[in-house]
């Protein structure tokens, strides 16, 4: 599943332009009082005003084996979420290893270095060694109807995880993190996952293109 688009909501427009443009770095594509938009890799993400807009968690894929570059990067521009101490956390049975940050809205970021995919020859890091959202968080009451659809209408499968408490849907090239919201929070921050809107348009067998919103189901 490769996710070509991801719309999220913000209540700071100014604040999280500012942070995406001037912190990270990305070249800014639309700009206008209520919205931004600008390419991460594949992945082209919109902000959209919202005053309720609540936080998300969301992964982006960089190269394979990068992920100490790209904490070094990252160290310059943020404060870095660990796991105790822990600042480059391995996910061995995803064969990737992840850096965490967060961004101005206290969305939990994720940079994901995946062992078998994107190779890379190259010996540096900058914003452009973003290749595309590898994750969206989805928080919700019952997993059980969101997988169902998912699976049904685009033959989504599950990734790791079950049904109860933590349920991630999709393959190596994109993830939708299902969570129950009432007992699971996000990792590794342990903040509290809450339900908000997103749309995604993606590609998956043989380049279907498929539009989710959270609101769907």
């Amino acid at each position: 599943m490769k996710i070509e688009y991801l719309e999220i909501y913000t209540s700071a427009i100014k604040e999280q332009l500012n942070f995406y443009r001037d912190v990270l770095g990305f070249s800014i594509t639309k700009n206008s009082e209520n919205n931004f938009r600008f390419s991460a890799g594949f992945t082209e993400i919109c902000f959209q005003f919202k005053k309720d807009a609540k936080p998300y968690h969301i992964a982006f894929h960089i190269p394979a084996h990068q992920e100490d570059l790209a904490l070094n990067w990252l160290k310059e521009r943020v404060v870095i979420e660990k796991n105790d101490t822990e600042e480059i956390i391995d996910f061995k049975n995803w064969k990737a290893k992840s850096v965490y940050f967060r961004d101005h809205d206290d969305n939990i970021l994720e940079l994901i270095s995946r062992r078998d995919l994107y190779p890379s020859q190259k010996e540096y890091f900058n914003v452009n060694s973003i290749l595309g959202v590898s994750e969206i968080g989805l928080a919700v009451e019952i997993i059980e109807p969101y997988y169902t659809y998912l699976h049904r209408q685009f033959g989504l499968g599950i990734y790791d995880g079950n049904l109860d408490r933590f349920c991630a849907i999709g393959d190596d090239e994109g993830l939708i993190i299902a969570v129950n919201r009432h007992n699971r929070d996000w990792f590794p921050t342990n903040q509290t996952a809450f339900a908000a809107d997103f749309k995604i348009n993606f590609t998956h067998h043989q380049g279907s293109e498929f539009s989710f919103t959270s609101k769907d189901v």
